[in-house]
């Protein structure tokens, strides 16, 4: 079910555009390009902040390189997104009827619902007022963590009152202007910072003054480029130099400023070649403004940024598990991840000779360890990342029903317990292997099946050795649980991994478990074998959907 094409944008986006204030898409504009993918089998955008001016005419190239169906949707400054798909999905067979596109006044402009490997071309124009107008995948699961801003952003203010004075000389740095005498002085046409005066192509310097009203008391960031010198200086802190004799290229500064006006001073040079002179700043609230008349190629970006270091080497198991011993986030400092081809990953902890956490989709980005220092935990790549209980040692005696479970202190070794190292199977399928108070224990888990067809993880313990009374394993802490489906529904606390947050909810199925305080056991015995599902959060074979 298509609900968007450029060709119906007059039918489609004209009432959101009338209550938006965009205006009319048929005024003579060159579209602003972007491009906005899906990232494959994390259940994110690749960006999650897009930033375009007022009015602007977009042209939007959705892609979907992933296996899953994915959507975008476009709502109004402060909706919560995550709200606005719960709600559409309390009509589950209207919703599926609208290919999950939800049918809301908040939402301004939507995709259809890509297939897997599926593109599409939305052209739309802007809203005319600025604001952060979020934007979301409304597919069931996908909300969550597939969210975004597109921040629109109009100019700033720009210099009032702007004089300049015109020096001659010969310097490889900026002098000190106020020691020389001016060849000329004036007002600058336009208020912008300009090098059209009296002709001069090589040994002169300028100072240009003038006012500028900061809106708010914020950080701003600065820019200049120049050939040759240059020199902010705002109110009476200097906020960039970018002195000597060089071509231009971008540099920038930030600044925390009151709100008020300053009195702005920009000192140049000119030695010899050519001579460019750009000036701007932006912040939160608009963006980036020029305050000269000349700007650098892709002035919008700022400074080119550097590639990012901790991205960039996904590690995708093919032919078998693919098992990565490094700091994963929320697992502690001895991890050991370990990924199926199907989409069905884990981390397992030495610290605590436990199930750390399990998570589907995409296994690992190993940039931040194999890159330069390798510092940090990174998290999983993945998405419906679950945590079975705290960082706490799987067995423990209790001498009474609710007694409060053997905690664990982070850098200091668990009592009773003796980590052996581990093994691989034939199908290299890995085994940890720890002694507790003499009971030799062998934790095995494998995949099932895959992440797209409610496939599940498959925990097998093996003791031997005399197993103490009273012992049980413990399969959830901290958790609301709740009998469902031959197990038990486990609600933990929300998980957050680096800023993501994590919905944590996860079914367990193990012979004999009950429920004990917030926590759910099993009696220790010789072998126990325990399923670990994730509920259904998508419809059930993620197949194409009709167009």
């Amino acid at each position: 079910m298509n609900f968007l094409r450029p060709i119906l944008f007059s039918g489609v986006l004209a009432t959101a555009a009338s209550l938006l204030g965009v205006p009319s898409p048929l005024q003579a504009q060159e579209p602003v390009e972007i491009t906005l993918k899906t990232l494959t089998a994390q259940m994110k955008f690749e960006l999650n902040e897009l930033v375009i001016s007022p009015g602007a005419k977009v042209k939007l190239n959705f892609e979907n390189p992933d296996d899953m169906p994915h959507n975008v949707v476009f709502c109004q400054p402060g909706t919560d997104v995550v709200q606005l798909v719960t709600k559409m999905l309390e009509k589950p067979e209207e919703a599926m009827k609208n290919n999950f596109l939800p049918e809301d006044p908040k939402v301004w402009l939507k995709s259809r619902l890509l297939n897997p490997h599926e593109k599409q071309v939305i052209e739309f124009t802007a809203p005319t007022k600025p604001g952060n107008y979020p934007y979301v995948c409304s597919f069931p699961g996908h909300a969550a963590t597939m969210q975004g801003v597109l921040r629109v952003l109009g100019e700033g203010p720009k210099l009032q009152d702007l004089k300049f004075a015109l020096y001659h000389g010969d310097w490889k740095n900026l002098p000190d202007f106020s020691t020389l005498t001016p060849h000329r002085t004036g007002e600058v046409p336009g208020n912008l910072v300009q090098l059209n005066f009296d002709d001069y192509k090589n040994q002169y310097g300028l100072v240009f003054t003038g006012k500028l009203n900061v809106p708010a008391n914020a950080e701003y960031t600065f820019y200049c480029a120049s050939d040759d010198g240059c020199r902010i200086t705002v109110g009476e802190e200097r906020v960039l130099n970018n002195d000597g004799i060089h071509p231009a290229s971008i540099k920038e500064s930030k600044k925390k400023l009151k709100k008020g006006e300053y009195p702005v001073k920009i000192e140049y040079f000119q030695a010899a070649g050519g001579a460019e002179l750009y000036v701007g700043w932006k912040s939160d609230a608009f963006d980036t403004t020029a305050l000269s008349s000349w700007t650098p190629p892709n002035w919008k970006k700022g400074v080119e940024q550097k590639t990012n270091e901790f991205v960039g080497m996904p590690l995708e198991p093919k032919d078998g598990p693919l098992i990565y011993r490094n700091f994963i986030a929320g697992t502690g400092n001895r991890s050991i991840g370990v990924g199926f081809p199907g989409g069905l990953n884990f981390a397992w902890s030495a610290e605590t000779m436990n199930l750390s956490m399990a998570w589907k989709g995409a296994f690992i980005d190993a940039a931040r360890h194999w890159k330069n220092r390798g510092g940090g935990h990174q998290p999983p790549a993945g998405f419906d990342v679950v945590r079975p209980s705290d960082m706490a040692p799987p067995f423990a005696v209790l001498d009474a029903p609710g007694a409060v479970w053997p905690s664990f202190v982070a850098d200091q070794p668990l009592e009773g317990y003796a980590w052996k190292g581990y093994q691989l199977d034939a199908k290299g399928v890995p085994s940890f292997n720890y002694v507790w108070n003499g009971v030799e224990v062998e934790d095995r888990l494998e995949a099932k099946g895959d992440f797209k067809s409610g496939g599940t993880l498959v925990r097998t313990l093996t003791l031997k050795g005399k197993i103490p009374e009273k012992a049980f394993l413990l399969l959830s802490q901290k958790s609301k649980l709740t009998p469902a489906d031959k197990g038990f529904a486990v609600q933990g606390e929300k998980l957050n991994l680096t800023g993501t947050n994590y919905p944590n909810q996860l079914l367990i199925r193990a012979e004999g478990a009950t429920i004990s305080g917030d926590a759910l056991l099993v009696p220790a015995r010789k072998q126990i074998q325990i399923t670990y599902a994730w509920p259904e959060s998508h419809p059930a074979s993620h197949t194409p959907l009709a167009q």
